[in-house]
């Protein structure tokens, strides 16, 4: 991929703080690990930055594609219809473009977390992380 890459870690949000602090915490371990990508967050309702304010803070960054990830672990109403509504992407086409500095940015929506090695690993780790502290 050619041009510098964005990276949009969305949340459902929530009045309890925790939800709020893992999508933080993924977005920084990303940004991190990966140090020529551009990492925001934004959510859905009931914290801030909303998903347009995570969008619009990629101004002055030089992102050329911005890659919005739901941080969440299955599909559901929210990843199929409302934050795709909200990022103004079809069901059918998950790729659009939005004004960003006055030029034109692709905005691609990934899918959420889903069923994948890295998922099951980590239940597991919880599992044994469970059973140390009934120790």
């Amino acid at each position: 991929m050619a041009g510098k890459l964005g990276i949009l870690a969305l949340g459902h949000g929530s009045r309890h703080p925790h939800n709020m602090d893992v999508v933080r915490e993924v977005a920084d371990m990303i940004a991190s690990k990966y140090s020529s990508v551009v990492v925001r967050i934004g959510f859905m309702n009931m914290n801030k930055p909303t998903i347009q304010e995570g969008l619009d803070s990629f101004a002055g960054t030089g992102v050329t594609t911005i890659i919005a990830v739901p941080v969440f672990l299955a599909h559901g109403v929210h990843t199929m219809e409302d934050i795709p509504q909200t990022l103004g992407i079809s069901r059918d086409r998950r790729k659009t473009t939005v004004k960003l500095d006055g030029r034109d940015v692709t905005l691609v929506y990934s899918e959420p977390l889903g069923s994948d090695p890295l998922i099951a690993q980590l239940a597991y780790k919880r599992a044994l992380e469970a059973l140390d502290h009934e120790a």
